[in-house]
């Protein structure tokens, strides 16, 4: 059997640390829909890739109603764009699993975050650093107990 190296470099990229402590973390198990997140392309390869620390909220309309994907505050129009929806910051890193199937994934709901390492995705569907609007929105919320530090 021949492997064929291939000498094209690759766009590193691996798990994204988001908590500043890991004590008193509680999370809680959501089922992802793999349509609720925007495809990126890496390399020239279309991937979908979740990353720890992405603010989640529940999808409340459509066929993916129930379950979770990445909040945006402008384009979804299945309850994703709505502040009151956000659960929480997903724990769970998905590399390629979302392309194929929906997954499930551990959501944190109380924890101390760093806020510079959480993103939100943009109108664009574009991963950013978690805006000041946003950290302030789940600061308001009743059932996510998330402190930025």
């Amino acid at each position: 059997m021949h492997f064929a190296k291939s000498d094209t470099v690759r766009s590193p990229f691996g798990k994204n640390q988001y908590l500043r402590s890991t004590q008193d973390v509680k999370y809680e198990s959501y089922t992802f829909g793999k349509a609720l997140i925007p495809s990126v392309t890496i390399d020239g390869d279309v991937q979908k890739v979740l990353q720890p620390g992405t603010v989640i909220a529940k999808a409340t309309s459509g066929a993916d109603s129930g379950k979770v994907g990445v909040y945006q505050a402008t384009t979804p129009t299945d309850g994703r764009q709505t502040a009151a929806n956000i659960v929480g910051v997903v724990d769970t890193f998905l590399a390629w699993e979302l392309l194929e199937r929906d997954a499930n994934v551990a959501v944190a709901y109380e924890a101390t975050v760093v806020q510079a390492w959480c993103f939100e995705y943009n109108a664009a569907g574009a991963a950013i650093a978690l805006t000041n609007a946003t950290r302030d929105a789940i600061l308001a919320l009743p059932n996510v107990e998330l402190k930025f530090k």
